[in-house]
């Protein structure tokens, strides 16, 4: 016999809390490579209109920091402590990644040093510990 499961209150705003932070994320990391190619490309030759552009990236990434930490104030507890690792063990890995890459950049082990190198590195650590915090308490 199937189940019937109802949606609750709590259900909703969880859903509408992750639907609003995906979009705040697709905006920054929109408008960051939108950014970042058209200076890289000279799509236009202004330093103004850079600088309103990093602006306007920055003021996204604000806006992104806020929703994120409104969402971690509305999930459960277990949702609050899978994030909460996860943003421990991403921190962790980009200040030690960080502090060794710099150090290889320092020894010339590294000559195109680039700090996506370790945002890609801290966001994939995390991605990697919310699948292992769900799947640990499933």
């Amino acid at each position: 016999m199937k189940e019937e499961t109802t949606e609750t209150g709590f259900d909703t705003r969880y859903l509408k809390n992750n639907i609003r932070l995906l979009c705040w994320i697709f905006a920054w990391v929109g408008t960051m490579i939108l950014v970042d190619k058209a200076v890289l490309y000279e799509w236009y030759s202004s330093d103004l209109i850079s600088m309103v552009g990093i602006v306007i990236n920055a003021g996204i990434g604000l806006g992104m920091i806020v929703t994120f930490m409104r969402y971690l104030r509305e999930v459960d507890e277990l949702q609050r402590k899978i994030q909460l690792d996860a943003l421990a063990l991403s921190m962790g890995v980009g200040w030690v990644g960080g502090f060794t890459y710099s150090l290889l950049v320092t020894a010339q082990f590294v000559t195109d040093n680039e700090v996506s190198d370790i945002i890609m590195l801290m966001t994939f650590t995390y991605m990697v510990g919310i699948i292992v915090g769900q799947v640990r308490y499933r």
